[in-house]
C-alpha cells in the first residue's frame, strides 16, 4: 500500500502503484530515484517539477516523492535554485544521507526521510514564504486547518466583503495559485488524511465537500493520474 505523510508544506509518497495516466496539478514535484528515473525526456535521480505541467510517474525505482505547497519557502527555493524559471530540472547526484540510506536494510520510513530532507533543504521545509498579504495568509491558515470544507470562493467572499473577483486576483496574485484549486487541494488533503487513520470513506468525502466519493474519485485521477483504490492498493 501506498504510505503518505501529509507535512506542513508538503506530502511525502513512498508510492507502491508503477503508473500512472498523464495529469497535472498545482503542486510542485520532487522525485527521489533508487537508480535513474525518466520522466518524458528528462531523466536524473532527483527530478523536480513545476506546477500544472502535464506528466506521468516518471520511469524507474522511485524511492518517495513530495507534493510541494506553492505558497511554501521550500517552493520558493526549489524554483529559485533548481528550476530557474524552467518547468523542469534533473540531477545525478543525490545527497549523501539518501545515498548512504539505499544501502542499508529495511527499507524508507517516514523519519529517514525527513532527516534526508532536513538535510538537503534545511530549516525551510516548513514555513510558508515571505511577504505574502496578510489577508491571504488568513485564508492560508484557515484553509490549511480545514476550516473552508463547506466553502467556495463565492462563499468567501460573501463572508469577507470582497467581491468574488478581487478576491480570487488577490489570491492568485499573492500565492501562485487559484483560491479554488488550493481550497480543492486542501479538500484532497483532508480524505486521506482521514481515510489514512481509516475512516469511513463515503462520509469524509462528505464532510470534506465533495458530493459523492464518485467525485472525489474523479477528482484523485485529475490530481494523481490515479484511481484513489489504486492509491490504497
Amino acid at each position: 500500500m501506498t504510505k503518505i505523510q501529509f507535512n506542513d508544506t508538503y506530502i511525502t509518497v513512498i508510492p507502491s502503484y508503477e503508473q500512472t495516466r498523464e495529469h497535472s496539478h498545482s503542486m510542485l514535484h520532487v522525485f527521489f530515484g533508487k537508480g535513474t528515473l525518466k520522466l518524458n525526456d528528462t531523466v536524473g535521480r532527483m527530478i523536480i517539477l513545476e506546477q500544472n505541467v502535464r506528466h506521468k510517474r516518471p520511469e524507474g525505482e522511485i524511492l518517495f516523492f513530495l507534493f510541494v505547497d506553492p505558497t511554501s519557502r521550500l517552493a520558493e527555493i526549489l524554483r529559485r535554485d533548481y528550476l530557474k524559471g524552467k518547468p523542469v530540472f534533473s540531477t545525478m547526484d543525490t545527497p549523501l544521507l539518501i545515498e548512504s540510506a539505499c544501502k542499508r536494510p529495511g527499507g524508507w520510513g517516514m523519519e529517514r526521510i525527513e532527516i534526508c530532507l532536513s538535510d538537503l533543504f534545511g530549516d525551510v521545509l516548513h514555513t510558508r514564504r515571505e511577504g505574502i498579504d496578510q489577508r491571504v495568509l488568513s485564508i492560508l491558515d484557515k484553509a490549511d486547518h480545514f476550516e473552508y470544507l463547506d466553502k467556495r470562493v463565492k462563499d468567501l467572499s460573501r463572508e469577507l466583503f470582497y467581491s468574488e473577483s478581487y478576491l480570487a486576483h488577490l489570491f492568485k496574485e499573492e500565492t501562485g495559485i487559484s483560491l479554488k484549486n488550493y481550497l480543492l487541494l486542501r479538500r484532497f488533503e483532508y480524505v486521506w488524511q482521514k481515510i489514512s487513520c481509516g475512516e469511513q470513506i463515503t462520509k469524509v468525502v462528505m464532510d470534506a465537500g465533495f458530493s459523492s466519493p464518485s467525485h472525489f474519485a474523479d477528482t484523485c485521477r485529475k490530481l494523481t493520474g490515479i484511481s484513489a483504490a489504486e492509491v490504497m492498493r
